[in-house]
């Protein structure tokens, strides 16, 4: 299997759209300096996996790489910006399978040997979005392992829930004419974005979550 992606309406979502325009972008992704997270690699791993299996979604071994060229095969250009890859010197990554059997994406755990930094939810969809559910699954599992089951009680930018966030991220890039689009979130210490890339398969979805800085 082992197959990788790779990066390169009514009044209420109204209302909501006008909570998140202000942190969309077109196409510029994150470029800045990150702080080690306060767990290690094998943790969050075994967190996403125990929690992907309540939604039904299986995920792979997690394969470990350190050499330089081997992190460079397997977590490839996370970030557009060079200076920012430069983090990536050690990551984990694992694939992900829905209960059908199928190929869904990647997870990938980035940072130094010592503690992750950077955690990156690829998903390709195709161009009828017939996997949101998945991405909804996985996000949700991602958000809920890495930073906490608070959602609800805190309501970042007035989302009531991570399905709301996904939902109106996603009526924003079917109407905007962009390429990407970029929806930005803090939740308990940590800083969310959701990324939505119109490619020729459908659309690649990205969740990255970082400390807060």
């Amino acid at each position: 299997m082992n197959k990788k992606i790779y990066p390169i309406v009514g009044a209420g979502i109204g209302i909501l759209l006008i909570l998140i325009f202000v942190g969309i972008s077109s196409d510029k992704p994150m470029s800045r300096e990150f702080s080690e997270l306060d767990f290690s690699y094998d943790a969050v791993n075994s967190d996403i996996k125990n929690n992907l299996v309540k939604k039904g979604i299986n995920m792979s071994a997690v394969l470990k790489f350190s050499d330089p060229k081997a992190v460079e095969s397997a977590c490839p250009l996370i970030f557009l910006d060079k200076t920012t890859q430069k983090i990536v010197e050690y990551c984990t990554s694992s694939d992900l399978i829905d209960s059908q059997g199928n190929y869904l994406g990647n997870i990938h755990i980035v940072g130094s040997p010592n503690a992750p930094k950077f955690i990156a939810v690829l998903i390709q969809v195709n161009p009828f979005m017939d996997e949101l559910n998945s991405v909804k699954n996985v996000f949700q599992s991602t958000i809920k392992s890495i930073v906490c089951e608070c959602w609800e009680d805190f309501k970042p930018s007035g989302f009531e829930t991570i399905d709301d966030w996904i939902d109106v991220h996603r009526e924003f890039h079917l109407q905007a004419t962009r390429t990407t689009s970029i929806s930005k979130v803090d939740l308990s210490g940590k800083h969310l974005e959701i990324e939505i890339t119109t490619n020729q398969e459908g659309y690649l979805w990205k969740l990255f979550i970082t400390n807060k800085n």
